[in-house]
């Protein structure tokens, strides 16, 4: 074993085992990352945006484009 596999086995060994299969959701989808040694970077980066999909709320992901912005509004005009 590598030593990068081995300070990430101990990373996931200092994770609680309740917060566990998050990681692993977030390893499986790596996992088909790196089967595909062809894949370009756009492609990538797409992949890797979906891997929390199934998480979404599909009730707020036409705000989407413009949280970023609306919550940095709101924090500028608090101040």
């Amino acid at each position: 074993m590598t030593k990068v596999k081995e300070q990430a086995m101990e990373l996931l060994q200092s994770i609680p085992d309740d917060k566990v299969i998050y990681i692993i959701d977030i390893l499986r989808g790596l996992k088909g990352l790196s089967n595909n040694d062809n894949i370009s970077e756009q492609d990538s980066a797409q992949s890797a945006m979906g891997i929390f999909n199934k998480y979404a709320n599909t009730d707020l992901i036409s705000m989407e484009k413009d949280a970023w912005g609306k919550a940095v509004a709101e924090k500028y005009d608090n101040n």
